[in-house]
């Protein structure tokens, strides 16, 4: 179980009702010994129970996992365009804030999510990058137009693994192949750090997903969460914290 998310919220992972047990009574009993904490799940069964009684479905999600026995040889890019060296910029601050928009199904990228890459690079916090499987998509004019940012092996999964924390290509480098380009790139970066397989989380309406299964990302779980109120909140629903 992982105790806390990358941004201190405590979290309840994995949680699965007893075979046989009355869903609504686990519910209940959920509210009760866990309140104030993220709760996932890949039981349907027990997050609807969770939002019949008042909880909003906070993040429907798959994760989704891509063996490294075999991987792909590089993209090459068009004339001008390279992967350079992972980091955080300004560009990349603009990019992704463009890519992101309130239409977006993991909601509009905030200053906390930058702030949170930062703290990747300049203290490794929650996580350090994976340097070998992280890059930054370079334009003829030497400005960022994108990313992906791994790291691995990560504590929050059973299996070992590389985790994709975040891909995104700035709308103005979009529909040019730069998305596949960068995901192998992390596969291969995976592979050559000696890991067995790269995972990531998809939420539910990411059209993403549909470039993760043309690269061979295959479903792993569902994870479904719920936000359990304290005793003394009102249910509320609150935007999802970004994954990938």
């Amino acid at each position: 179980m992982r105790i806390r998310d990358d941004s201190g919220m405590r979290v309840a992972a994995e949680v699965r009702p007893l075979p046989g047990a009355a869903q609504s009574q686990i519910a209940e009993q959920a509210r009760r010994d866990l309140a104030g904490f993220r709760l996932e799940t890949s039981d349907d069964g027990l997050a609807a129970s969770l939002v019949a009684g008042g909880l909003a479905l906070h993040r429907a999600a798959t994760d989704m996992r891509h063996g490294l026995a075999d991987v792909s040889a590089p993209v090459t890019l068009p004339a001008g365009w390279s992967l350079g060296s992972p980091g955080w910029d300004d560009d990349l601050a603009e990019g992704l804030a463009a890519a992101y928009g309130p239409g977006h199904p993991d909601g509009p990228w905030q200053a906390s999510d930058t702030e949170a890459v930062r703290a990747m690079f300049d203290v490794g916090d929650p996580v350090p990058p994976l340097l070998p499987a992280s890059a930054r998509l370079v334009d003829p004019d030497g400005r960022s137009a994108g990313h992906i940012l791994c790291a691995g092996p990560v504590p929050w999964t059973d299996d070992v693994c590389a985790w994709i924390l975040n891909l995104a290509v700035a709308p103005r480098a979009q529909s040019r192949g730069f998305g596949r380009a960068l995901l192998t790139h992390a596969l291969r970066g995976a592979h050559e750090a000696g890991l067995p397989a790269v995972g990531l989380s998809v939420a539910d309406g990411n059209p993403a997903r549909r470039i993760y299964e043309s690269a061979g990302f295959r479903p792993h779980t569902r994870v479904l969460s719920v936000l359990l109120p304290e005793p003394s909140d009102p249910p509320v629903c609150v935007p999802a914290k970004r994954a990938s």
